[in-house]
Parts: C-alpha cells; sequence; structure tokens
C-alpha cells in the first residue's frame, strides 16, 4: 500500500523531507473520521504588497473535518470552514484593522463562512500530494488546488488521550480577483497564497 501522502485544505510551506525526517508510513492507523486539532493547527493568507513584501495575515477561527483512508488516499475528503470575521493583522496603530479586513474587504457579515470541500486527492509521491477542492469564499464558489505534504503519524498520541494522530502542511495559490475581490489591484497582489499547518486525531 502507499503511504497517505496529503489531506487537507488549506495551506502552505510544504518542507521537504530529508532522510532523517522520513515520516511513518500510515498504513497502520484506521480509516474513519478525524478531527482537527484546534490548538495545533494554524491558516495564514499572504499578498505581496507593493513588489516589497509578503503581508500576512492570521484566520484565527477555522475548523477542518477529515474522512480520512490511508490505503486509498483518493477516496479520503476533507471539508474546512473559516470564519471571515476572525482575521488577525497585528496593526502596531489601527485597532479597527482586523474588523476592516473581515468586514470590507473578505465580506464576513454578508457571507460569514468560507468553505472548502475537496473534490480530488492525488498521490505525487511517497508523502506529498495534491488536494483540488471547491473554494467558497464571498459568495463565490471556485476550485483551487492545495500541495499537501503528510508530515508524521502516531498509532497513539498520548497527548491526545492515546488517539490516533496525523499531521499536514499544504500551501496553495488564488486570484482573489476570481472572488470578487479586486480592490488595490495596483498595490497589493492578485494572488493569494494559503498556508496551512493542521494535526488531527480519529474520533
Amino acid at each position: 500500500m502507499r503511504p497517505f501522502a496529503l489531506l487537507l485544505p488549506l495551506a502552505l510551506s510544504a518542507c521537504a523531507l530529508t532522510a532523517e525526517q522520513t515520516p511513518q508510513s500510515l498504513t497502520s492507523l484506521p480509516t474513519g473520521a478525524y478531527q482537527m486539532e484546534k490548538p495545533h493547527a494554524s491558516l495564514l493568507a499572504r499578498v505581496k504588497h507593493m513588489g516589497l513584501s509578503y503581508y500576512t495575515v492570521r484566520l484565527a477561527d477555522f475548523d477542518t473535518t477529515l474522512d480520512f483512508d490511508p490505503a486509498n488516499p483518493a477516496a479520503s475528503k476533507v471539508h474546512a470552514i473559516i470564519n471571515p470575521l476572525s482575521v488577525q493583522a497585528d496593526h502596531p496603530t489601527d485597532t479597527g484593522w482586523d474588523k476592516k479586513i473581515g468586514t470590507d474587504f473578505f465580506k464576513g457579515a454578508q457571507f460569514p463562512q468560507i468553505v472548502f470541500d475537496s473534490t480530488a486527492v492525488v498521490t505525487t509521491s511517497p508523502f506529498i500530494g495534491t488536494v483540488t477542492g471547491d473554494l467558497t469564499f464571498r459568495g463565490v464558489t471556485k476550485p483551487v488546488t492545495l500541495t499537501v505534504t503528510y508530515n508524521g503519524g502516531l498509532d497513539s498520541a498520548v497527548l491526545y488521550g492515546g488517539r490516533p494522530a496525523v499531521g499536514f502542511s499544504a500551501h496553495g495559490t488564488f486570484k482573489r480577483s476570481e472572488f470578487g475581490f479586486s480592490d488595490y489591484l495596483s498595490a497589493v497582489s492578485d494572488d493569494v497564497e494559503i498556508v496551512i499547518e493542521a494535526e488531527f486525531t480519529k474520533h
């Protein structure tokens, strides 16, 4: 059986795996429903600002479920829900900046959920693959593909009460203009990069 090499939407910064970092095979882990462990997950969005640097925000409130089949990755499914009003930009002087991004740019009051539903999982190497899915953002649904790296798995994770656990890194890019978000294109890139880190446990 091939080890499960991917899963998860949402995300980025897939690290190259050296021989010392080779993760454990997932074939011994059970098939079924896995839940993201929120204290050990992060979701970042980055856009290029004036061609000078990448402006980064965190979306602090999100949840992901994984219908996991380690023996047949293509049969696995990912479902993620993100709160667009949970922006944390750490602006040093403007205390209302997070709210402005969430309400004015992300239209979070009008569209209170950003949703990702996977439609295809493809293994590209033993521990890396792609997850393609439908991303619904600002009321528009478009396909987005994430590159996902399997970081490791545990048959019994002490931190999680002995439950099986797996971890992934994911990253991908989409054009915000395709979702009706074309403000400030002269200064801020159309491409939005997303970076995800997450751990999941069997429930």
